[in-house]
């Protein structure tokens, strides 16, 4: 028999067919219970099992505990493996002997979305490394606290879910290579940073505390924003109100996810409840960040030219956390019950007193101004001079909107004296016109 037949009977036997002498019985290889692996049977699988497969659930967005699945955006336009992993492993010598393997390069990246993505690959596996390390010490301290835990404790098998739970999304992020579906590999850590800081809870223990903004959520920018030159907007719309966008990330410590779908790109998640959850929780005292006007007011720090202003006799004393308590039926009755915590039961009454009459100042102030404004634009139609009670008016209507957009009650001296003031505007704003009232002719008469 030549040696080409003799190689195509080999072969034929190994793949049990018939052809060609029966080949000697081959001893027994032992083998683990259950393996698959079966002799003659010319198949790589036998050796090479589930090759690739956490790489390719990670691709499709799925295998990890606790999200829905979140394709990779690649996947989602058909982008196969080998548009990325474009560079030979293997010399072309070597190849046609042991097989070849492609790596991936940024220049694919580059190849399709341009310059501007250069880079973008190492940033997705850096960031997701200083994501890795902020959990590494809460795992740590959450497998400690576990082990010093008492076995019989109520909490302790939650406790052991998350823990278990945060350290499998932990290692398939690692293994799975999460740059293959960056957003979602992103999700996964930022629930189990979750799962540690609220097992820790359960037995007992403090959370650690680490700048983990990047993980609870803040990592869309990091990841692809900031590379991809995207500019974020100033202020957006939500519902009525303008909401200042950069300022909550920048200033007020926001994370992405707070407001925006970790599943959906750019979807807005976020509610009415979502943004009070944050801004009146009991551990928001930021409450300067957004109510500027009310706080410079309160420490006597607006800005005007009509009066002196002073702070609040209540400054060093009381935060507006001491009055201000969101967890519960916000009224005037709610705030001044605040009061008690410090003062005897006779001050339950006086915000009552101060908002009221600050109320009835501020609404004569109001229909004076109205009057006067009327008053004038009478005189401009028959010809005459306005312009020093145009600025007077323009004097009074700013103090009435200092007093009205600060709210009187946080300073009430010093509303008094703008109040004062705005009165005593438009009075010479009359003068000016000529059209100072007398008695009670309807229009304005002298403070």
């Amino acid at each position: 028999m030549n040696r080409p037949l003799r190689l195509l009977v080999l072969l034929a036997v190994a793949l049990g067919g018939a052809a060609g002498p029966a080949a000697p019985e081959q001893p027994d290889v032992p083998r683990s219970p259950g393996t698959p692996h079966r002799l003659r049977e010319l198949d790589c699988r036998n050796c090479h099992q589930q090759k690739h497969q956490g790489v390719l659930q990670m691709y499709l967005g799925m295998g990890g505990l606790g999200t829905p699945m979140i394709p990779s955006h690649m996947f989602q336009v058909r982008v196969e493996c080998v548009a990325c992993h474009i560079v030979p492993k293997e010399a072309e010598g070597a190849a046609a002997i042991v097989g070849q393997t492609f790596r991936p390069s940024e220049q694919a990246c580059v190849n399709c979305h341009g310059e501007k993505y250069r880079g973008m690959l190492q940033r997705w596996d850096g960031t997701l490394a200083k994501m890795r390390e902020i959990l590494a010490p809460k795992l740590a301290a959450a497998r400690a606290a576990l082990a010093a835990a008492d076995p019989t404790g109520p909490k302790r098998p939650r406790a052991q879910k998350l823990a278990d739970d945060a350290e499998f999304n932990l290692r398939f992020v690692t293994l799975a290579k999460g740059v293959h579906n960056v957003f979602y590999a992103a999700d996964l850590l930022k629930l189990s940073n979750a799962w540690l800081d609220e097992a820790q809870l359960l037995l007992g223990k403090t959370p650690v505390k680490t700048d983990d903004t990047l993980v609870r959520g803040g990592y869309c920018a990091v990841l692809c924003h900031e590379q991809a030159g995207v500019k974020q907007l100033e202020t957006v719309r939500f519902g009525k109100q303008t909401i200042p966008h950069v300022r909550h990330v920048a200033e007020f410590g926001a994370v992405c996810t707070a407001c925006h779908s970790a599943e959906k790109h750019k979807a807005v998640t976020a509610t009415a409840a979502t943004c009070a959850s944050c801004h009146h929780s009991p551990q928001n005292e930021r409450c300067e960040s957004c109510h500027r006007a009310q706080s410079a007011f309160y420490r006597g720090e607006a800005k005007t030219d009509l009066v002196k202003m002073e702070p609040n006799v209540m400054v060093n004393a009381v935060a507006c956390t001491g009055c201000h308590d969101w967890t519960g039926k916000h009224s005037r009755k709610a705030v001044g019950e605040r009061c008690l915590a410090c003062h005897d039961s006779a001050y339950l009454d006086f915000l009552t007193q101060w908002t009221a009459g600050m109320d009835t100042r501020t609404g004569e102030v109001r229909d004076a101004l109205r009057r006067a404004e009327a008053s004038l634009a009478s005189a401009r139609r028959t010809g005459r001079e306005t312009r020093e009670a145009d600025a007077l008016l323009k004097q009074a209507r700013e103090a009435l909107a200092l007093v009205r957009t600060a709210r009187g009650v946080h300073n009430p001296s010093t509303a008094d004296a703008l109040l004062d003031a705005a009165r005593s505007k438009v009075e010479e704003a009359l003068v000016q016109t000529g059209r100072r009232s007398r008695g009670g002719s309807g229009q304005e008469s002298a403070h």
